[in-house]
């Protein structure tokens, strides 16, 4: 997925946020039940309503769909996580969580998506925003800069400013660990995994003539995003009410993995599995987001790794009917309403897709999770978005009885 997320800076001890809901964009008072969405994503008990599952929504989506502006400017929290709020910033930033948590809850999830702390400095590209609605003051949109980035060689890897692990800070998760409503739990955002990372610390393309040239240089870098991505994970994990880690890592494009399975096996899969393991060993569930075909290493994913779930589905590689066909009695998946569909078509198709893609995986009434293809992004147009989540509170109401 696109770069857009990390800390959103530091917030003192002893402050409090009420939560307090705006009238609900829905006809239907929203009734939170994490544990129907955790025995839905391990696909046990009885068949219920289908959960709303989403790894993140843009600014620009939540803003228009609470009708209301972010009071500071998110993105310098983003991309500088030292980034230390003056006095005055400190009630915007903290009134930016709550729209979080009112948007989550407002649209029916049953959890707070929030970023983590770990977050690494890298090059970055800007180009205008041409989306209906803008995710950032000064109408720009951030690109990941592919060719290059801060660590080409050995002398760069030593004078990089690495963050200690005991010194990263998660709050935004702490602070709405207190301020979730009843009923909804806290997924925990790890953006970025340890591929993207990686690549972006290095650029896409140096890192993949990198590969070859300064093997070792690639293990290190490797290794030490490894590292810091493992006590991440396992410092938010002890977080009262994080219930699920995201381990997003975007490993794929349309036809296959950005680098050879072989080069994942050696350099990220260990990682994930610590990951997983300190994910499971805390009792909670790990949820695999990687864009692209990565259908070569599936299996691995379920049976060596041992993720929970799958998320980010397009309908150019592989629709998800057919992915939960192959793989939905020993994984659950999530979303797959295709993202060009959704930026692009009425209404009524947006309906059409959304049933289309519950009578095949929401059936049963476990094992599926109904959002987008990817994020509720801000080029989606706000009505499609509501229009998907409407169909499925019906689609839920005439299979289950409630929304």
């Amino acid at each position: 997925m696109a770069s857009r997320v990390g800390e959103f800076g530091r917030l003192p001890r002893g402050i409090t946020m009420s939560f307090q809901s705006s009238r609900p964009r829905s006809a239907v008072e929203p009734q939170p039940d994490f544990e129907n969405l955790r025995r839905t994503i391990l696909r046990q008990g009885p068949p219920g309503p289908v959960p709303f599952f989403e790894l993140f929504a843009d600014p620009g989506m939540v803003e228009a769909v609470l009708e209301e502006k972010f009071p500071v400017n998110l993105h310098r929290y983003i991309e500088e996580p030292s980034a230390e709020p003056t006095p005055d910033e400190l009630p915007g930033l903290m009134k930016s969580l709550e729209m979080y948590v009112r948007f989550c809850y407002e649209m029916g999830y049953d959890y707070v998506f929030m970023v983590t702390g770990f977050s690494l400095r890298r090059s970055l590209k800007t180009a205008v925003d041409t989306a209906g609605v803008q995710n950032w003051p000064g109408g720009q949109r951030y690109w990941q800069d592919e060719a290059s980035g801060p660590i080409q060689s050995w002398a760069d890897f030593e004078a990089y400013p690495w963050p200690k692990p005991e010194e990263m800070r998660h709050a935004a998760l702490e602070f709405v660990n207190t301020r979730v409503p009843e009923g909804m739990k806290i997924a925990a955002f790890l953006f970025g995994g340890i591929f993207e990372h990686a690549t972006w610390l290095m650029g896409l393309q140096s890192f993949s003539y990198a590969l070859r040239d300064q093997p070792d240089l690639v293990e290190a870098i490797c290794q030490r995003v490894g590292e810091l991505a493992t006590a991440t994970a396992a410092q938010v994990a002890t977080i009262d009410n994080v219930a699920m880690i995201f381990l997003s890592d975007d490993l794929g494009f349309y036809s296959g993995t950005l680098v050879s399975p072989d080069v994942l096996r050696r350099h990220i899969f260990p990682h994930y599995k610590k990951i997983t393991d300190i994910t499971h060993q805390a009792g909670r569930l790990l949820i695999f987001h990687s864009c692209g075909n990565v259908y070569k290493i599936m299996d691995e994913a379920i049976d060596d790794i041992g993720v929970d779930a799958k998320h980010s589905f397009e309908d150019k590689i592989m629709p998800v009917e057919e992915v939960y066909r192959r793989w939905g009695d020993r994984v659950a998946i999530l979303g797959g309403v295709d993202m060009h569909l959704l930026a692009g078509v009425t209404e009524e198709q947006v309906r059409a897709r959304t049933r289309q893609i519950l009578e095949v995986c929401g059936v049963k009434g476990t094992g599926y999770c109904l959002g987008t293809g990817n994020t509720a992004a801000n080029y989606i147009p706000k009505q499609n978005y509501l229009a998907m989540l409407d169909e499925g509170r019906r689609w839920n109401r005439e299979h289950f009885g409630t929304a």
